[in-house]
């Protein structure tokens, strides 16, 4: 739900690499597994102070460049950790980030009070944003995206603008989306009805077994949103690109409890307005988006 007095966040922008910096913070890391009915959670503390009170912020990876996680050095890193590392140091806390592999649990999680704050690239915006608006509370926007149309490079598909990708161009092949996102909205709601074959959308609990199955060749298409479309075929070697943009002008915003029960919403909104006056907000833009 974007607030009243809230900023237009920039146009977004396409990012050309990773980097691998972290905003200056103490961070408790967490990863967090699905595993049958219940969770497994392993940790891994970098530094704590124990007089600090923790900001515990969940996650779904990965999600470049918005949130990625470096097994070598056991670190989260991205557009988004780094936001929450300025949003712990507003509050005082000291930063612990959760990882989810399920998103919608992570989204139920968030709005049951089980987290402090959601950060993973959360449409707050359109037919999917007023569902979650109404389970959980948003920050003002900081983030705009669209959807994109992934393919192996030397994929035949195009659109026919790819600028403005339709589900008439990606009827006939078969579709990967993750599970309680944008992509799977859109998808269910276009593709379905008009799909050429039935079972042409198929759903993936998180974003590297739809990619791999895409690099594999089990699906034709991976929809997911522009700025980590961008960052994966980036990162791919060669092997993927962006066939063109599916426009649903989402909004991201970082999501709390519903209702706000720990009256997080003022200071991540202050956070937020704070970085895109005093110039920090461009300088994230350059470091995850180049």
């Amino acid at each position: 739900m974007a607030q009243s007095g809230s900023v237009a966040p920039p146009v977004e922008a396409m990012r050309m690499g990773i980097g691998k910096g972290m905003l200056a913070a103490a961070i408790v890391l967490s990863v967090v597994v699905s595993l049958g009915a219940g969770i497994v959670i392993g940790k891994y503390v970098l530094s704590t102070t124990a007089s600090k009170p923790t900001l515990t912020v969940g996650t779904n990876l990965p999600f470049p460049p918005f949130e990625s996680y470096n097994a070598n050095t056991s670190t989260f890193y991205g557009f988004d950790i780094d936001f929450a590392s300025m949003i712990a140091n507003a509050t005082h806390r000291t930063l612990h980030v959760v990882n989810y592999n399920d998103f919608s649990v992570l989204l139920t999680t968030v709005g049951a009070g089980g987290i402090d704050m959601a950060a993973s690239g959360i449409t707050e915006s359109g037919p999917v944003g007023a569902a979650r608006n109404a389970t959980m509370s948003f920050s003002i926007p900081y983030y705009s995206a669209n959807q994109a149309v992934l393919v192996k490079s030397g994929s035949p598909i195009t659109c026919a603008i790819p600028a403005s990708c339709t589900a008439n161009d990606l009827k006939s092949y078969k579709v990967g989306v993750q599970t309680g996102t944008t992509s799977d909205g859109w998808a269910t709601s276009y593709l379905v009805p008009n799909e050429t074959a039935s079972g042409m959308v198929l759903r993936y609990t998180t974003v590297d077994t739809e990619v791999a199955a895409v690099t594999a060749g089990a699906i034709d298409v991976v929809i997911i949103d522009t700025g980590p479309a961008a960052s994966i075929a980036a990162g791919s070697s060669g092997a993927l690109k962006v066939a063109g943009t599916i426009v649903t002008d989402e909004l991201y915003g970082f999501a709390v409890a519903h209702g706000d029960p720990q009256d997080l919403i003022p200071v991540i909104n202050g956070v937020i307005s704070t970085s895109i006056t005093d110039g920090e907000y461009g300088k994230l833009i350059h470091k995850w988006f180049g």
